[in-house]
């Protein structure tokens, strides 16, 4: 019994200073990848004839889906407009003016970014707040088209088009006033 009593003092003293050995130190952190750029275009159920001379244009590749979709009139009411890659900031993407309408203005955020995936979410349009949410692949060159649904008419329903761009190469250089 004194013989188990003192394996088992010195094999807890052997332990003791193997259990309070310093740990190393944290490795600095590296920098942190830069995200993709977010594009939006916002696409209203309108006749081009009708629109102003000075829209934006809609690129092929959005006409051509809108055209599968059913829609056969439509415009571009914004250029592509970039987001804030910021969790907590949303971006304003339209001031609800086309023509001599006023629809609600329209808001755009990136509320989720996970594993190579990304979700864009748009609100307005209308009182009511219509909202469209675009998930694509996070990486460059992935697009997509969504309806907004909620404020379709006979002319048909708004659209979003969503583009992922690289990140900045040269990101906005820092004011360091000495």
């Amino acid at each position: 019994m004194t013989r188990q009593l003192l394996v088992l003092i010195v094999g807890t003293l052997a332990l003791v200073p193997y259990a309070i050995k310093a740990q190393e130190p944290t490795p600095k952190k590296a920098a942190q990848p830069k995200s993709n750029q977010v594009y939006v275009k916002i696409i209203m159920p309108t006749d081009p004839a009708d629109r102003d001379k000075d829209r934006p244009v809609v690129e092929s590749w959005i006409a051509e889906d809108l055209k599968k979709l059913g829609q056969a009139k439509f415009t571009a009411v914004t250029g592509w407009v970039l987001l804030d890659p910021s969790p907590f900031e949303a971006t304003d993407v339209w001031d609800g003016v086309l023509g001599n309408r006023s629809h609600c203005p329209v808001g755009a955020d990136i509320p989720e970014r996970a594993e190579g995936r990304i979700k864009v979410l748009l609100v307005g349009w209308h009182p009511g707040g219509a909202r469209v949410t675009a998930s694509l692949s996070d990486e460059p060159g992935s697009r997509a088209i969504a309806a907004v649904e909620q404020p379709k008419d006979q002319k048909g329903m708004p659209y979003v088009a969503v583009l992922i761009g690289p990140p900045p190469e040269n990101p906005a250089p820092m004011d360091r006033k000495k």
